[in-house]
């Protein structure tokens, strides 16, 4: 075995390990506890559900597991047209342009929106 795969059994192991100690641990200290988890048969349903993971990762680990190695999956056409439009408008916006153009091209952008807006009032109350 690897490395990473006894990082991966360890991983896997921690909370039942730890889970069926603590609850151990409070049937020893603790007589309220010892009387429901074992008179009960807590412990017993407890530690079943906590090793059930484990047990299976152990003996039948999960795909993505092994699916490590595999390339991510590209973006679809859409998406990089997307974000080619985007980085095309980033740098157009960038620094070629000084404070004083970029204040004068708005303002021509809003005279000419301002005049659209008119004109469409203009329309509605004939």
């Amino acid at each position: 075995m690897k490395f990473k795969d006894w990082r991966r059994l360890l991983k896997t192991w921690v909370l039942p390990l730890i889970g069926i100690s603590m609850m151990l641990l409070l049937g020893y200290w603790f007589e309220v506890a010892r009387f429901f988890l074992f008179a009960h048969h807590l412990f017993w349903i407890i530690g079943i559900i906590l090793l059930i993971n484990p047990m299976a990762e152990t003996f039948w680990p999960s795909a993505a597991s092994e699916q490590k190695g595999r390339p991510k999956p590209q973006p679809s056409a859409r998406a990089r047209q997307r974000q080619e439009a985007h980085q095309r408008l980033a740098q157009s916006k960038g620094s070629s342009e000084t404070p004083m153009e970029r204040l004068a091209r708005l303002r021509k952008l809003k005279e000419g929106v301002e005049r659209q807006i008119e004109r469409h009032t203009q329309e509605r109350m004939k």
